[in-house]
């Protein structure tokens, strides 16, 4: 398809023109216009193996659709008759591994393969048999005699593995050519006869073997072995005389050779201040005292042989309390009190000073502002904000300070409210009231002052405008704008006041309803205006009259209309007048 979008597009540049064979190609542009399965040319190759690669010159070819059998478009075959061969290696970068041991030779390979590339590693190697996987990597050797791996004499290039073949060697300086134990030559500096594993220094040469001998080294000497004829001492040591054991020696420093710690009898430190008492041999500097062993302390400064621990009885912190006195155990602390002569804790008069226990002494008080110093009741001074005696809860003024014990009660800091009468419980609170001498709950006359438990006492309220003082069932003033006389829930406008119970009683009320045109009668209450119906007909005519009635149909002989023409005929009607009264009576 590529080649005959290639020709159309060719034949278009060439322009239209004739196609002789039909094949789609025109004839200018086809190179074999007589044949329709042939149209292009080609450049080709012989391909006399049949491995899609030619060889030799290249020819052009007129073909069609497919490549001519013998032919092909890719030249270069370096192997014409093998049809499995066909690429040379040459400038591609790979290198033979004939053995197949992994490892390539030095130069590039410039075989003729096929598309199995195997034997050839695309990176450089330096094998030197390529027909021996065993072997690989040229090295220069040197005969081992003796087979202890250090050769001796002139180096020879061989051919080896992974390994030095027996009998060879990679070095020449065996210094016992004769001896596989030993093969290289050791420097040393210090020599260790004793075994103990310190030196003294012995600088020389020796010929061995992988490891050192033992008694020798070559590393920097740090620590030198102070007698090397004895492995249970090595370094020096300076020492004092202990002669009770407690390991801390005294007397003048000796230098003695000595092994893991220092010689028996003898301490690395000195200063032993009890050179004969293994229990004790530092002195402890001191700054406080505590003779009598009670815990407290005096001030005091020195110093004190010991062991470990500073002895009992110094410190270099203050103990529990300064002593007041420490010659006695019992006593310790200095008190600042106050007489108690009743016992309850306050005392009073000049404060004394006095060395006693850790407690307080007894008949003493730590402060002296009793104010009843013979009652144990009492012994503070309390300045209360209100007085309650009764204990209600409503107070009056306190009055000033009063002396207390633990208690407040009759003193407290909040109260209900001002008590009238603080010698009874059960009053308390001043109320304005009237006196209701028929208990309906309002008062009358003029206003007493009493004191109450809150709510007015019997016989008397805080409301003084009862309008019957007598009368229990009234009480109340009630003014009034309208009254029923008849009860037909229709009014008459009529003002006053009247004495009654809570609420407004009938007939009075303070709102109209109506307007009753005769308040004596139930039966009537509206006024109606009417005219005389002599034929019956429903319709009247003038005059018209007023009458006082109820709500319900007019009365025989009158009408609420009055336009009859003939008030003598009932079918006498103006039809004008009756349309009118059709419209009146069906839009009402």
């Amino acid at each position: 398809m590529g080649w005959a979008l290639a020709l159309a597009l060719m034949g278009a540049q060439l322009g239209c023109g004739s196609d002789s064979d039909g094949d789609g190609i025109h004839d200018g542009a086809d190179c074999a216009p007589d044949s329709d399965s042939s149209w292009k040319q080609l450049t080709m190759y012989d391909d006399a193996d049949g491995d899609k690669y030619g060889s030799g010159e290249p020819r052009m070819i007129c073909i069609g659709k497919t490549l001519p059998p013998g032919l092909s478009t890719q030249g270069g075959d370096c192997a014409p008759e093998d049809a499995t061969r066909w690429m040379s290696l040459t400038g591609k970068g790979y290198y033979a591994d004939a053995d197949g041991d992994g490892k390539a030779v030095h130069a590039p390979s410039s075989d003729c393969v096929g598309a199995n590339t195997t034997g050839y590693l695309r990176v450089q190697g330096t094998d030197c048999d390529d027909a021996d996987p065993k072997v690989w990597t040229s090295r220069s050797l040197y005969a081992d005699e003796d087979g202890d791996g250090v050769a001796e004499g002139e180096a020879s290039l061989h051919c080896i593995g992974s390994s030095v073949p027996p009998g060879m060697s990679e070095t020449a300086s065996d210094c016992a050519p004769g001896d596989s134990t030993r093969y290289r030559t050791w420097n040393h500096v210090g020599r260790d006869e004793d075994g103990d594993g310190f030196f003294v220094s012995a600088p020389g040469t020796l010929c061995i073997g992988e490891a050192p001998p033992a008694g020798y080294t070559s590393s920097t000497l740090t620590r030198l072995d102070c007698d090397d004829t004895r492995a249970d001492v090595w370094t020096p040591l300076v020492q004092y005389l202990d002669s009770d054991g407690d390991q801390v020696g005294s007397g003048p420093a000796e230098t003695l050779c000595s092994g893991e710690g220092v010689r028996p009898g003898y301490s690395l430190g000195a200063g032993d201040c009890a050179p004969d008492d293994n229990t004790r041999w530092m002195l402890h500097s001191y700054l406080w005292r505590d003779a009598d062993g009670d815990g407290a302390t005096v001030s005091q400064t020195g110093q004190v042989c010991g062991g470990f621990q500073i002895p009992a009885g110094f410190s270099m912190t203050p103990g529990t309390h300064l002593d007041c006195d420490d010659t006695r155990a019992e006593v310790s602390v200095t008190w600042s009190v106050f007489p108690d002569a009743d016992q309850d804790g306050v005392g009073a008069g000049a404060q004394r000073t006095i060395c006693a226990g850790t407690t307080r002494p007894a008949g003493y008080a730590d402060t002296g502002t009793d104010c009843a110093p013979d009652d144990a009741l009492r012994w503070r001074t309390f300045t209360p904000r209100f007085r309650d005696t009764d204990g209600d809860g409503f107070t009056v003024a306190p009055g000033g300070p009063v002396c207390l014990g633990a208690s407040t009660q009759g003193y407290p800091d909040t109260s209900r409210g001002t008590d009238c009468d603080d010698t009874r419980a059960e009053v308390y609170q001043s109320l304005q009231v009237h006196v209701d001498m028929d208990g309906d709950g309002v008062g009358s006359g003029p206003a007493l002052t009493l004191c109450t438990n809150g709510s007015p006492p019997a016989g008397h309220s805080l409301q003084g405008t009862d309008c019957a003082p007598d009368d229990a069932s009234r009480w109340r003033l009630h003014a009034f704008k309208y009254v029923d006389a008849d009860g037909d829930g229709h009014t008459l406008p009529s003002t006053g006041q009247v004495c009654a119970a809570a609420t407004l009683p009938p007939p009075y009320t303070p709102s109209a309803s109506g307007n009753d045109c005769d308040d004596a009668d139930p039966a009537r209450f509206l006024w109606r205006v009417l005219y005389p119906d002599r034929d019956g007909d429903g319709v009247g005519t003038p005059p018209r009259v007023v009458l006082c009635l109820d709500d319900a149909p007019p009365p025989p002989g009158y009408s609420i209309y009055g336009f009859d023409p003939d008030d003598s005929d009932p079918a006498s009607r103006d039809p004008a007048d009756e349309s009118e009264l059709d419209e009146f009576l069906f839009t009402q």
